[in-house]
């Protein structure tokens, strides 16, 4: 879930969103190779205007300390340059002079998450919840990665599934993925199936589904659906493939296919030599 920290819908309140939003920047998405100079300027006067901001409010703050909007200004500034240590004080300045306002936490939310902390994360969009009830199912998402982060799978599943419900529409691989992987974690077979062959249909290539589908067979104790996952898995990177082999050869042993079990086991260690002697390195 390290990786149920990075996708889903930009996260609602993505930091570039806000920062964008902050600094009335308008870009326009575009990933392909012919606007990457494009791009560059954009950043660059992303950059210029936070560098612009920064001054401005710095200014602004030496003759009012107690404003929190120019404090927030000056901290979206600050996140714009990376300069998270610095934003979270100013954050940290605002949110004191005026502790009802929201999009203060979302914006410390993001810059904890950044800085690793999600503990700090997941209390800033709490309070965020507390305080826009009706915008709450949005943000539960968000909340969600950090307890994923946190390691508390269950928190993090009841977020997801709090998001999903305000925002069935929302429902697609990705975070069908996350709540299968959560349902994985929690021991839910039956869910984590339901959520991986989701995502399966719409994306058969979808990187570990196949895998993971796979393990919550095993829970199931349905070994022949979990081999085949796992032959499916073992397909899509076939000379790295030794815990799969591992993996499928005590599906087929629990199934009764000792043959089978014994050829997997032996090509378990056959690619697992292999690996060490192409990449050492690898873990």
């Amino acid at each position: 879930m390290a990786q149920i920290h990075s996708q889903i819908i930009c996260k609602f309140t993505s930091l570039a969103l806000l920062l964008i939003c902050s600094l009335n920047i308008k870009l326009a998405p575009s990933f392909s190779a012919p606007t990457l100079v494009a791009q560059a300027s954009a950043e660059s006067k992303v950059k210029a205007k936070a560098l612009q901001q920064l001054k401005e409010t710095t200014n602004q703050i030496k003759d009012d300390q107690s404003n929190w909007k120019l404090y927030y200004r000056r901290a979206s500034a600050l996140t714009a340059l990376v300069r998270y240590e610095e934003a979270l004080e100013d954050l940290n300045k605002a949110i004191k002079l005026e502790p009802k306002e929201k999009d203060l936490y979302l914006l410390h939310a993001n810059l904890s998450e950044q800085t690793m902390d999600d503990e700090i994360a997941a209390d800033d969009y709490t309070k965020a919840i507390n305080l826009a009830p009706e915008k709450g199912s949005v943000y539960l998402i968000s909340r969600s990665h950090c307890y994923g982060a946190m390691l508390k799978p269950d928190l993090a599943l009841a977020d997801a599934l709090g998001f999903l419900k305000g925002h069935p529409e929302r429902y697609d691989t990705n975070i069908a993925r996350i709540i299968g992987c959560l349902c994985l974690k929690l021991g839910k077979g039956k869910e984590a199936v339901e959520h991986f062959t989701f995502c399966l249909k719409n994306n058969p290539k979808m990187s570990k589904v196949n895998e993971m589908r796979g393990d919550s067979y095993m829970l199931l104790k349905n070994y022949n659906a979990a081999a085949a996952d796992y032959t499916l898995a073992i397909a899509m990177m076939p000379n790295l493939a030794t815990k799969l082999y591992q993996k499928r050869a005590i599906a087929y042993h629990k199934a009764g296919l000792l043959a089978k079990a014994a050829q997997d086991d032996k090509k378990a260690k056959s690619v697992g030599h292999e690996i060490f002697e192409i990449a050492p390195f690898r873990n």
